[in-house]
């Protein structure tokens, strides 16, 4: 169990039998569901009508209202793309918005190329590729400006699958990587009860996902996947799985030490660092709501790791 202050978390959690093919390999998390919250996401809240995605009334890149008409909080995941309006984005950070209310929520840009508007925001088919939101989170953690980090990433995924958008959209990539991608998809199926995945390219341990409860999860299982997907090449089609090494994982992030950051919306949020991995913990009525880990790249292991100030920081206790 997690003990972030006063509040015990479950975070019992079950690895299942991994699935691969060829260069990449996952393995389902399953942890006790929560089904006592009810808890909307936003591609259902879209096509239910009960939830509104709309520009400032002065336009502006970096935010976006969204206004939540349903009885029941709304979801946004930390990466959660939204096609139209004057420019794709990004949503910044996991969000719960409260019922019966209108938010700003913070967002990056992923359509360098366009300012003029298309068509009512929709929720997109895609999560930003594993690269922008490692870069998203670094450059938040270390002050440095997200937007420009986004939109280098984004250049540099284009160049990587040699594509060219028009508008620098990074949609269009997935979209260009749509055939290749649904070949991966057919091998990775979802288990009944899976909460979260841990990802696995060339043989190594790239990071992990996990929700409140299957039918969350499972708004975003094909797109955690892609997401980790786009950004993979091929070196390594013979590797073995170590279960062992990914539990060591999962209890390394819970031993890191967690700081509160301010919250945006019913959520509490905690900044996790170890020498390995870096991520956020998001929860919500002593539940986590949604837990992201990113592995460190050579450069980074060799940094110190980054120690939030004593009256911030929250104990973790297993």
């Amino acid at each position: 169990m997690i003990i972030l202050g006063e509040t015990e978390l479950n975070s019992n959690i079950e690895l299942l039998n991994p699935q691969s093919h060829e260069h990449m390999a996952i393995i389902p998390l399953k942890t006790q569901p929560n089904y006592k919250l009810d808890i909307l996401t936003l591609k259902k809240g879209l096509e239910l009508g009960l939830v509104e995605v709309k520009e400032c009334e002065h336009s502006t890149v970096n935010t976006i209202i969204v206004k939540n008409n349903s009885i029941s909080p709304l979801l946004l995941i930390d990466g959660e793309e939204v096609v139209g309006g004057d420019q794709n984005r990004i949503v910044n950070s996991t969000i719960l918005v409260a019922p019966k209310s209108e938010s700003k929520i913070s967002v990056s840009c992923t359509e360098q190329g366009r300012w003029a508007y298309k068509n009512e925001f929709r929720s997109s088919i895609h999560l930003a590729d594993y690269n922008t939101r490692r870069a998203k989170l670094s450059a938040k953690r270390h002050n440095r400006p997200v937007q420009s980090e986004v939109w280098s990433s984004i250049r540099n995924l284009e160049k990587s699958i040699d594509f060219s958008s028009p508008t620098g959209a990074m949609s269009e990539s997935y979209d260009a990587q749509r055939v290749h991608h649904e070949e991966f998809l057919k091998a990775f199926n979802i288990i009944e009860g899976q909460t979260g995945v841990l990802i696995i390219v060339n043989g190594e341990i790239k990071g992990f996902e996990l929700f409140l409860n299957p039918e969350i999860y499972s708004h975003f299982h094909e797109k955690i996947i892609k997401s980790y997907l786009i950004n993979s090449k091929v070196e390594n089609t013979t590797f073995s799985i170590n279960v062992d090494e990914a539990r060591l994982v999962i209890k390394n992030a819970k031993d890191s030490t967690f700081e509160d950051k301010k919250s945006n919306g019913l959520e509490k949020v905690y900044e996790f660092e170890n020498s390995q991995g870096f991520g956020n913990l998001y929860t919500y009525e002593q539940e986590i709501l949604h837990w992201s880990y990113f592995k460190k790249d050579s450069a980074e292991e060799k940094t110190e790791d980054i120690v939030g100030d004593t009256e911030s920081e929250t104990n973790i206790k297993l």
